[in-house]
């Protein structure tokens, strides 16, 4: 679990793995340049450097605040979830099942919570993250 005095400064983001996540997230027809892609980025990159099996997404949306001071929890989880529901949909749709093959493509899957799990358990197979997200 995450400590409350860990800041986002805290972790050292690779460029390479940010041009995965860049890649998966553009396929699945998010809008790169949106605030609220850009802020599911850095939570997806902060889910893969934590060393815990279990992350919960609250604390995430704390760190993305505290780090982005011009957004509280709340803006943060309502960006992400703007830029996650305007996406295009033809083209999630088209590329879901390529990116993430175990999974049938559904609308519900399309949350910050489920993006945040399956993202960070593509780009590391060999960490199992589970995000528990409560009041989604």
């Amino acid at each position: 679990m995450m400590k409350e005095q860990i800041s986002i400064i805290d972790f050292k983001f690779d460029s390479k793995q940010d041009i995965i996540i860049r890649n998966i997230l553009r396929s699945l027809g998010l809008n790169i340049s949106h605030k609220g892609t850009i802020l599911l980025i850095k939570a997806i990159q902060i889910a893969v450097k934590v060393n815990s099996e279990f992350i919960i997404i609250d604390n995430i949306y704390k760190l993305l605040s505290n780090y982005y001071k011009t957004f509280n929890t709340s803006q943060i989880k309502m960006t992400i979830k703007y830029a996650l529901d305007h996406r295009n949909e033809q083209k999630a749709i088209k590329n879901f099942e390529n990116i993430f093959i175990s999974i049938s493509s559904c609308k519900s899957i399309f949350s910050m919570s489920m993006i945040l799990e399956i993202s960070s358990n593509v780009i590391f197979p060999h960490k199992s993250i589970s995000v528990a997200y409560f009041f989604e």
